[in-house]
């Protein structure tokens, strides 16, 4: 069945007007920019034809490479051998280097190329570049010649720097601590005390800042037969942030909070405290955590040379190494069972719920291995 019209996209249509509308390129893809139009009008060969002053012939060769190979087979010429290529490979590489660049070094406000915006700066100043061609290629070449170079100049993918240039022996100790940890326990998972008491406690330990208090501004409503979801208005109101500073005993699996407006340096002492009375005097508190300024502080450095010598060491993970702190595992299970979603009335509400959780999970404590 012979088509009778064109189905063209809207963004091919646009483009398509644009060119149609151009002074500075061939007559020759002028003409056939609009021979597509028309033809997505409904109108016949022979009117085209007419209208346009070119030959039937004309008009069927470019609907018929448009069904062939899309828009830009229509619009331009095969290329033909020992012909240069219609595109240059210095066109090319200065494609490559705009879609590499950072849109807001080129004077733009956005971060990230869009296709839509790389292909406008690409068609705006190609021929001041050099590259005249460029001024009339379209978004899906752009899009194909993108996808063929693998460049994807659209999309973030992240990953952690090792800025630590101790990276790896500091990994190797925290690695050490959970082996010597392993070696405490008897083949029947055990604990085994030695003769004279003393204990090598370790706690794995980190803060969790700025966990937010909101409060609902209408009642939830809870799921009944008809709706099996919860109902919750999207308005909600701020009431503050709590910070919580834990640790877990990879002894016994049991975790120890504390809940406090802040993180800073005499929370951390607040925090030791709490440990230095948990633990007899005769055990050494051995505690895994990052570099974080409070930990490392005069303050801390005050409190800990006033302890007896031995009680509490420190083992650092290395720098963008905190995946290596086993309580950060807790923090992903406690977000995913207890924070997602809350709703309190208060911030006191909010300390009292993170308490009372704390309080369910050391009901039947996981040794970590």
């Amino acid at each position: 069945m012979r088509r009778t019209y064109l189905a063209l996209s809207d963004e091919d249509r646009d483009y398509l007007i644009t060119l149609s509308k151009k002074r500075t390129i061939q007559v020759q893809i002028v003409d056939r920019a609009k021979i597509l139009l028309y033809k997505s009008d409904g109108m016949t060969f022979s009117n085209i034809a007419e209208k346009l002053a070119v030959s039937p012939s004309t008009v069927r060769l470019c609907i018929s490479k448009y069904y062939e190979g899309g828009v830009e087979n229509a619009l331009f010429d095969t290329q033909r051998p020992g012909r240069p290529s219609e595109i240059t490979d210095d066109a090319k590489a200065w494609m490559i280097n705009i879609a590499c660049q950072r849109p807001v070094e080129l004077g733009y406000a956005q971060e990230l190329w869009t296709l839509n915006s790389l292909h406008k700066h690409i068609q705006k100043h190609a021929e001041e570049a050099g590259y005249p061609r460029l001024s009339t290629v379209t978004k899906p070449y752009i899009q194909k010649f993108l996808k063929e170079q693998d460049i994807k100049p659209f999309k973030i993918k992240y990953y952690c720097e090792k800025w630590d240039p101790d990276f790896e022996s500091k990994m190797h100790e925290v690695l050490l601590v959970y082996k010597q940890i392993e070696m405490q326990f008897d083949e029947n998972g055990t604990l085994i005390v030695p003769d004279d008491y003393k204990l090598t406690i370790t706690v794995s330990y980190d803060e969790k800042p700025g966990i937010q208090a909101i409060s609902n501004t209408a009642p939830d409503l809870r799921p009944t037969a008809e709706n099996g979801e919860v109902y919750r208005d999207a308005e909600y109101k701020r009431l503050g942030t709590l910070s919580l500073l834990a640790g877990i005993d990879l002894l016994t699996g049991e975790a120890i909070p504390l809940v406090s407006e802040t993180h800073k340096s005499s929370d951390f002492i607040e925090f030791l405290k709490i440990l230095d009375k948990k633990y007899p005097l005769q055990d050494t508190i051995r505690i895994i955590l990052d570099n974080h300024s409070a930990h490392t502080s005069k303050e801390t450095q005050r409190f800990l040379d006033a302890m007896p010598k031995g009680r509490f060491k420190f083992v650092f993970t290395p720098k963008h190494g905190s995946w290596l702190n086993m309580i950060e595992s807790f923090f992903s299970k406690m977000t995913k069972q207890m924070l997602r979603g809350i709703r309190v009335n208060t911030k006191q509400e909010l300390e009292e719920r993170i308490y009372q959780y704390f309080e369910e999970i050391n009901r039947e404590p996981v040794v970590y291995h």
